[in-house]
């Protein structure tokens, strides 16, 4: 048999079926989304404000969870364990340091 006809396989017996390093899970997760949504200024939508507050603190994604809402320039709901006034008194420091 001629060498160069041979054709060669992968051979998949040697892929790792282990898991990789676990990544961390939102605490949010499995919550209802319109917790993080709050409607009005209402003592219900304030009490609903400071429970969403509350899980984001618990999570280990946190601080990118408040990068990105700042990032994209999210208007509404909690992220990062911040609100709407939060995110544009952060917004409004930003502005001034950089002036």
């Amino acid at each position: 048999m001629n060498r160069g006809s041979i054709v060669r396989t992968a051979n998949y017996n040697s892929v790792s079926t282990a898991a990789g390093p676990k990544r961390p899970r939102p605490a949010c997760e499995g919550e209802d989304p319109d917790l993080f949504f709050p409607v009005g200024d209402g003592t219900r939508a304030l009490f609903q404000a400071a429970t969403a507050k509350a899980i984001c603190r618990r999570c280990p994604l946190q601080d990118s969870c408040l990068e990105g809402a700042l990032e994209r320039g999210e208007e509404f709901g909690v992220w990062g364990g911040t609100d709407e006034r939060d995110r544009r008194a952060m917004r409004r420091l930003v502005a001034r340091t950089a002036a």
